[in-house]
């Protein structure tokens, strides 16, 4: 009967640290840039992490920023459809210059793995956004990691955003 308990433990061990040592997937994703920041949304924050899940939420945040000889990559036609956008806002007085380094998913998480080279510009103020867009999923949230570091996760309990 011991022995019958003690491997029925080390099984139950055995599988949950299993279990918890998911594998991640990676995620196709793709990164959009020719948007600028809503000067309403907001405002006074350092830096700001965002799920967005529809064209209406999108249109709150980000404005499309049209210049002469424009190529920016800007999300496609009905995108929401099956996308949707996790993004980084960063303020203040440098110029930041992001790189995805991987977007996983681990455990139902998605988890977006960036750096993130602030250059100084002196006195004017920026607002900066990291704009990538993954595949719609039931997810449980999204971590955002700079560089090894976790700086914020939003948790969204399986739904859309």
């Amino acid at each position: 009967m011991k022995t019958e308990v003690f491997f029925a433990l080390s099984a139950a061990v055995c599988c949950c640290a299993w279990a918890e040592a998911a594998e991640p997937v990676q995620l196709k994703f793709d990164t959009h840039d020719g948007y600028f920041v809503s000067n309403k949304f907001e405002p006074n924050a350092a830096e700001s992490y965002v799920v967005i899940g529809s064209q209406e939420q999108f249109d709150q945040v980000f404005g499309a920023a049209f210049v002469m000889g424009d190529r920016s990559h800007r999300l496609p036609q009905k995108a929401f459809d099956t996308l949707m956008v996790i993004a980084v806002v960063k303020r203040g007085k440098a110029m930041v210059e992001y790189k995805v380094r991987a977007v996983e998913l681990v455990d139902g998480v998605v988890q977006l793995h960036y750096t993130a080279d602030r250059k100084p510009q002196g006195s004017a103020e920026f607002a900066r956004p990291l704009i990538v867009s993954i595949p719609k999923g039931d997810y449980r949230a999204v971590r955002f990691i700079e560089g090894k570091q976790p700086v914020n996760t939003r948790e969204l309990g399986g739904k859309q955003p």
